[in-house]
């Protein structure tokens, strides 16, 4: 034990401390026993080597304090802030400083213990080369990198046990966690990532297939402005437990590929808020039964970006389960596709806009939606029926004259609402004769758009001929009357 004693010029040790002058092998102790309380204070380019350390242990509190650039601590073993019933354990890095440990446990056990980090300030950084286990056993732990600071990781375990607390915080300009190994936000796990913090990860896991099944929830966020989470591989959100995953305004989620696995709505993504974003450059599977709420929701100015598939799966096969309700709802905001897949009622097209290059199953737009055609893909393919209604809107998008049809349904169509053309950006002006096909079915068509606008640039002396529009579905450019 010590008191008020330096180990170094710059390295101080105050209260309950063991050994009382450390060697680079020896187990550093820190706060040890009932109501005894221990700090150490690293700074002005002081240097603490240790073999392993215990910060509050056995319902003691103990503090480390590592400030100030060039001061730093190296830990060669596991690293345990609050280890016993009652401890409190706290690592403080700012302004520089650098700390590196094996292992990382934050809140490592014992009932009420509670065990906390503060990574803080530009330059200011955490590294644990094994292991993070931020929240293990019945221990309440927090971990919060912010103002600038980085946290590097290679396994990171949030919360994921059923009877431990764990949050986890990024936030602030040039906040940086860069996490290489497993990185599972367990079942009593919250992460949010906010204001310019930047978060990257690898098969990440929302949700711990350890769980039991309906409640907890893993949570987390990205929001803020330019707030992200990029996630390499597979991001699986929902894994034998809820899980519920919101990016808010001006936040951004970037990934390879995603499945989301939920009962009754449990688990989800939700990109409902302005400016809000994910952009997924793979497929994204959406595995979902009893769905109570949807899985994928995109709002209020949402956009979500899905370079590959789309794909909507009941979890159980077979069997008599009844029909809650979609999966997949869109409101007010973007869905973008490269194909769709979805069960029968599985998309709640209830506003917003819908662009695809392909949709597998009966297309249902009569709600307040707007499907776009010619976009983001040069044309869409419908393998079923398309159904618009009077508030909704079909917007198609020419580059030039073309036979192809841009919206080719294999089934029955049945129109309302409004249709508007417009001409990709840089078109020349149609000339006499030329033709485009704007739809093309193979079954039925009945009804008719309420209302038709033609924006397309045309030579002088032309108009737009839609006579065949609902025969051929096509225009064609010839001498005004």
């Amino acid at each position: 034990m010590s008191a008020a004693q330096p180990a170094s010029a710059d390295v101080t040790f105050v209260g309950s401390v063991s050994p009382p002058d450390p060697a680079p092998t020896d187990t550093l102790v820190v706060g040890a026993g009932i109501e005894q309380v221990g700090e150490v204070l690293v700074s002005n380019r002081g240097r603490l080597l240790s073999a392993g350390a215990r910060v509050g242990y056995g319902q003691g509190t103990g503090t480390v304090e590592v400030l100030g650039y060039g001061a730093s601590w190296i830990n060669s073993g596991p690293l345990e802030l609050a280890s016993g019933p009652g401890s409190r354990g706290a690592l403080v890095v700012r302004r520089g400083a650098q700390v590196t440990t094996d292992d990382l446990v934050v809140g490592a056990r014992g009932y009420t213990a509670e065990g906390r980090v503060l990574v803080e300030g530009y330059d200011a950084t955490l590294t644990s080369r094994a292991s993070a286990h931020i929240g293990r056993s019945e221990a309440i732990s927090a971990l919060e990198v912010r103002q600038g600071a980085s946290f590097f990781s290679n396994h990171v375990y949030l919360g994921d046990c059923p009877v431990c607390g764990g949050a986890a915080t990024a936030a602030g300009a040039h906040t940086r966690w860069i996490s290489a190994g497993d990185f599972v936000v367990g079942v009593r796990g919250t992460l949010v990532v906010r204001d310019g913090a930047e978060l990257t990860t690898v098969d990440a896991a929302l949700g711990s297939p350890r769980g039991d099944g309906l409640d907890p929830v893993a949570r987390a966020t990205v929001s803020g402005w330019g707030a992200t989470w990029t996630n390499q591989g597979l991001l699986r959100v929902g894994a034998g437990s809820f899980a519920g995953l919101s990016v808010g305004a001006y936040g951004a989620l970037v990934t390879d590929e995603a499945v989301i696995r939920s009962e009754l709505g449990g688990s989800f993504v939700q990109v409902n808020a302005p400016q809000a974003s994910w952009i997924n450059g793979g497929d994204v599977a959406v595995l979902a039964s009893l769905s109570s709420s949807p899985s994928l929701l995109v709002d209020r100015g949402g956009l979500v970006h899905i370079g590959g598939l789309l794909r909507t799966a009941p979890r159980v096969e077979g069997g008599s389960l009844p029909y809650l309700g979609p999966s997949v709802r869109l409101v007010r905001g973007d869905l973008i596709a490269g194909a769709i897949e979805v069960e029968e009622g599985d998309l709640d097209f209830a506003g917003g806009r819908l662009s695809t290059g392909s949709f597998a199953g009966d297309l249902v737009n009569t709600q307040g939606g707007a499907l776009l055609v010619g976009g983001s893909h040069p044309a869409t393919a419908v393998a079923g029926s398309y159904r618009q209604g009077p508030d909704a809107a079909l917007r198609i998008t020419v580059a030039g004259p073309g036979a192809a049809p841009l919206l080719d349904v294999d089934g029955d169509v049945d129109l309302d609402g409004a249709l508007e053309v417009r001409a990709a950006a840089g078109a020349t002006p149609f000339q006499e004769g030329d033709t485009v096909a704007l739809l093309g079915w193979s079954g039925d068509l009945s009804g008719a758009f309420a209302a038709v606008e033609i924006a397309l640039p045309l030579a002088p002396g032309l108009a737009w001929d839609t006579s065949a529009l609902y025969t051929t579905g096509e225009i064609t450019a010839v001498s005004a009357p």
